[in-house]
């Protein structure tokens, strides 16, 4: 296969990375495609038609083979680490997605990265430069194996933490669906580049820097509501409640450029009052995060007090609902009476309420 001309990787480049329309795992459809030789990377036609129709690399593509409808399939362009695999194989002219194929086999060849779940396994750390072990920051060897393949100027660089270390709980620090991900991966690649640049071995103290800094903060609790929690927030807008990792990632440097909006934030964690049933950050949220921005931009309150009072009342709201069907769920578990059809039921309510809070509100 030819590799793609410059003029053709600017023009791909320069389309972007559409958002995949079937980011979490969904059942009832049947027009999923798969890159040849990797039958378990599957993808959506959506994506298909939005990136790679009309580029040299969609004869690496054919229609999956059938399966059960009832089988609940993702799109691997949605996750974080084939899209870096894309974005590398453009910008290096590569004739073919064989970086997508390196990924799938270490996915299947690897134990799965727990993400969020504190589990125990072979865990990788980082030194710094008197070779003492970054603390409290722990890798899984399948995200370790990814940043090795996409990028290799940093291979080695990750070691295996002594064996002790095994016996403990952890969650992977680089987990794909934690609020530092794209934080730390940016520092990485700018790592990587810096050392492919210069022909030299990576440093690794701005990211052992940032890594350390982060671990000075209590991480993200995204939406777990939180009772007596402490939170920063406009003392006017008490729904727009604000952890400190993300006031220090989102609203601090607006705070440094003297923004009107940012600089209501009270500076230090304050309880909220009359929170009820608990209280979670709100500016973990891509959409809210998006407001935030529109309203230093615009130096509109009024409109953050609006967005931030809609989202806490769906959150509210859909709480309420998700409660209800766990009581209901808990009354057929305690009669032993459940049908299957009201078990599907119960699931499907679930579901919904999943959808709607992920579609509308994140």
């Amino acid at each position: 296969m030819t590799p793609p001309s410059k003029q053709e990787i600017e023009a791909m480049l320069a389309k972007g990375m559409p958002g995949c329309p079937r980011p979490e795992p969904t059942a009832g459809h049947d027009d999923w495609y798969t890159i040849v030789g990797s039958p378990n990377l599957d993808f959506c036609p959506d994506c298909i038609d939005d990136v790679f129709e009309r580029t040299v690399y969609r004869n690496c593509f054919r229609r999956s083979l059938p399966r059960s409808m009832n089988t609940k399939v993702q799109c691997a362009f949605s996750t974080p680490w084939i899209r870096l695999a894309w974005i590398i194989t453009l910008q290096q002219r590569k004739p073919d997605l064989t970086l997508m194929r390196d990924l799938a086999d270490i996915e299947e060849t690897s134990e799965p990265c727990p993400g969020g779940t504190e589990s125990v396994r072979s865990w990788y750390g980082l030194r710094d430069r008197e070779g003492y072990f970054v603390r409290d920051f722990q890798i899984c060897y399948s995200d370790v194996r990814k940043i090795e393949r996409l990028l290799p100027t940093l291979s080695g660089l990750f070691v295996r933490l002594p064996h002790r270390a095994s016996y403990n709980k952890h969650k992977c620090a680089l987990r794909a669906d934690g609020n530092r991900f794209s934080l730390y991966l940016d520092k990485i690649l700018d790592m990587h580049d810096k050392a492919h640049s210069s022909c030299k071995g990576p440093d690794p103290m701005p990211f052992i820097n940032l890594v350390e800094r982060k671990l000075r903060v209590r991480e993200c609790e995204r939406d777990n509501m939180l009772l007596n929690g402490l939170w920063h927030f406009i003392p006017s807008i008490p729904d727009l409640t604000v952890c400190e990792d993300c006031y220090e990632e989102i609203v601090e440097p607006e705070v440094k450029k003297n923004s009107d909006v940012a600089m209501r934030f009270n500076r230090t964690l304050q309880p909220v009052y009359g929170e009820g049933i608990g209280t979670s950050c709100q500016l973990y949220s891509r959409r809210m995060r998006k407001v935030f921005r529109t309203a230093v931009k615009e130096n509109d309150v009024k409109y953050l007090s609006r967005k931030a009072m809609e989202r806490r009342d769906a959150e509210l709201r859909l709480q309420e609902r998700y409660r209800d069907v766990i009581r209901r769920a808990k009354r057929l578990e305690e009669r032993g009476s459940g049908s299957e059809d009201e078990e599907k039921r119960l699931e499907r309510d679930l579901e919904r309420i999943s959808v709607e809070w992920k579609d509308k509100w994140e």
